[in-house]
């Protein structure tokens, strides 16, 4: 009996040191929102060739693999973007004499999120899909409407209240399969910055 005293105080000891650092472990984040509803939104500006162009990104989010404050998530995002500075004309460059300009996405991929509540939340994502883009030209310069594919990669940094991420983003998009005979193709995709808010 004295020989199995210290195998027992040792096992309990293990039991409640065990119990103990459970207890400490963050708890498994569960999304307030029902599936079907957005869970983020974009709200920044992309620039390329001296075309500004505000955008508007509304996120779903699928959670495929949880880890308490690690995520992973298919990602469905639609976006709007309509240019509010433009380049100075130039007659040498015809793209130049853009006038407006518009550009929507609908992309698909894959994003991570660290959610642990009142702390640094971060995350990046990969997407993909079709961009519908087109461009009105000055002097006399036909309309240019068109449609191509573009991939785009986002980072994000914010702080976590509760259920809400809020933060600064910043990425680049990239867009693929354009017509060489379109002048509306030096304005797609591009560098992008501005604000984000995650509530997955």
């Amino acid at each position: 009996m004295n020989r199995k005293l210290p195998v027992l105080l040792v096992f309990a000891l293990g039991l409640s040191s065990v119990a103990s650092a459970q207890s400490t472990r963050p708890p498994e984040h569960r999304s307030p929102t029902p599936f079907w509803l957005p869970r983020g939104v974009f709200l920044g500006a992309s620039a390329r060739e001296g075309v500004i162009t505000p955008r508007l990104k509304v996120q779903w989010q699928f959670t495929f693999l949880q880890e308490r404050k690690d995520a992973f998530a298919l990602l469905l995002e639609g976006g709007l973007g309509w240019a509010a500075a433009f380049p100075d004309p130039d007659v040498t460059r015809p793209y130049t004499l853009v006038g407006s300009y518009y550009e929507h996405t609908a992309q698909v991929g894959i994003g991570y999120r660290n959610h642990l509540p009142d702390q640094l939340h971060w995350g990046f994502q990969v997407t993909g899909g079709p961009v519908f883009y087109g461009a009105h030209f000055d002097g006399g310069t036909p309309a240019d409407h068109r449609s191509a594919g573009i991939i785009e990669g986002r980072i994000h940094v914010g702080y976590q209240w509760g259920a809400t991420a809020v933060g600064a983003a910043v990425g680049y998009a990239e867009p693929f399969g354009l017509k060489r005979r379109s002048l509306g193709r030096y304005f797609v995709g591009g560098p992008m910055f501005g604000l984000f808010m995650d509530w997955r």
